[in-house]
């Protein structure tokens, strides 16, 4: 790669990286805002509203990296960044600031984040993700999404009532304006940093599924940390993890779920099988650290370290 082109590729990646960061995190700002007026509770607005907007970006650059046949950053992308939330910014997080959780009510989400990884892992067995296992996956994340908000505005309305989310104050109409200018840069800043990133993969002679589970992966990453540190800061300790989890599960039905929809992903499951198992012990992590057994559970900061540590030694053994 000459100078002039590698002066355009890390333009492209920082830009999309910008782009990303920024995008996502304005996006949460503007969904929760309207979501406030429902009086939904913190944890389902985490995984839900917050989750999907943080998730848009992974949804971006898989859908893009899949019409664009490049299927290894496509899968790559949602492994890593499933892998990245637990380990670096729940890791960062916890380290930051501990989180406090309501153990019982997030092993009962975390535990359906585990069964659908190992049902992503399941169907990947065949070395791909057909258009029917697609839209399988996205049915599951209407009727998810629809049983979450339900049971958010039947039961948590003291909840609503004592832990409003604390996220700027913003008009309806600031709040659809503020939407619809992070939807429009979430898709540039996805183009930007999948050519980037491919261009880069090529220049360097690295694969698809490195630069996806690794640059891709923390990039897209990216507003799950802002929107996370931003909410355990505020001590709303339910959007935090709530937001971890929620993405997890988001990128596994909405990401690969509309993805593979639009067009069957084929990649080699042997290159992946270490990357599906390192997903699902993190998630087991993950609900262990909550401490279920407790009415109300902690992630400290030695629990933080050992996440972020554990993250650490995974991208080294990628390398």
């Amino acid at each position: 790669m000459n100078i002039p082109d590698g002066i355009i590729t890390a333009v492209q990646i920082i830009a999309g990286f910008a782009l990303l960061f920024f995008g996502g995190d304005w996006l949460v700002d503007g969904g929760v805002a309207l979501a406030r007026r429902y009086r939904i509770s913190p944890l389902v607005i985490g995984m839900t509203i917050v989750a999907f907007g943080t998730s848009a970006p992974e949804l971006i650059v898989s859908l893009t990296s899949a019409i664009k046949g490049n299927s290894g950053i496509a899968m790559g992308n949602v492994l890593g960044s499933n892998i990245a939330n637990i380990g670096l910014i729940l890791g960062l997080t916890a380290l930051i600031y501990p989180i406090a959780t309501r153990g019982h009510k997030v092993a009962a989400n975390g535990l359906l984040m585990i069964a659908l990884s190992g049902i992503l892992l399941l169907f990947s067995l065949n070395d791909g993700l057909s258009r029917i296992e697609g839209i399988m996956l996205f049915a599951f994340l209407v009727l998810f999404t629809a049983v979450s908000v339900a049971k958010g505005r039947t039961s948590g309305a003291e909840d609503a009532e004592a832990d409003t989310v604390n996220v700027r104050s913003l008009s309806a109409i600031a709040a659809i304006l503020l939407i619809i200018v992070s939807c429009v840069m979430l898709p540039v800043g996805a183009n930007l940093l999948v050519n980037g990133a491919t261009s880069l993969a090529t220049a360097m002679g690295v694969s698809d599924k490195v630069i996806g589970l690794t640059i891709v992966a923390f990039g897209t990453s990216l507003p799950e940390l802002a929107a996370s540190v931003a909410a355990a800061l505020k001590k709303e300790m339910d959007i935090s993890i709530g937001n971890i989890i929620g993405s997890n599960i988001f990128n596994i039905l909405c990401v690969l779920g509309i993805s593979a929809s639009v067009k069957p992903i084929s990649f080699g499951f042997g290159q992946y099988a270490r990357d599906f198992i390192v997903m699902i012990l993190f998630s087991v992590a993950l609900v262990v650290l909550t401490q279920p057994w407790k009415q109300a559970g902690r992630v400290g900061r030695l629990s933080g370290f050992l996440l972020f540590a554990a993250y650490v030694v995974y991208v080294w053994f990628l390398f």
